[in-house]
């Protein structure tokens, strides 16, 4: 069941947002951990080069996933996309994608970080 229901968001994401399957295609099919991880890698670009409709709308999906998710999916979300995101964020994507991060994602990633995101030097 979790593998169909990853798959299943995995194929929402890719529909909604047309631009990410380049990236997420990189990665075999069933390797939906790194698939999972493009995504996050294009919501930190979104925050890096101040793209705030981009921003928001991934950032607004991925939130409202979590809303009703099962145990499966929420894990999924919370390991693979809320701890990945700023990965490669420079300052100014900190600073313009940190007050965007919906509360319940902002929980996730401070859960797990402890701290708000810093570059990586």
């Amino acid at each position: 069941m979790a593998k169909k229901e990853i798959k299943g968001l995995l194929d929402q994401i890719k529909c909604l947002f047309p631009e990410v399957r380049p990236l997420m295609d990189k990665h075999e099919p069933w390797a939906t951990t790194y698939q999972m991880e493009a995504f996050a890698d294009l919501t930190t670009q979104a925050f890096n080069h101040k793209k705030q409709e981009c921003s928001k709308a991934y950032l607004g999906f991925i939130s409202n996933q979590l809303v009703d998710a099962s145990p499966a999916i929420r894990e999924f979300i919370d390991v693979y996309y809320v701890e990945h995101l700023f990965w490669c964020a420079t300052q100014q994507g900190i600073d313009f994608g940190w007050p965007l991060i919906p509360t319940n994602l902002k929980a996730l990633y401070l859960d797990f970080h402890g701290s708000e995101p810093t570059p990586i030097s």
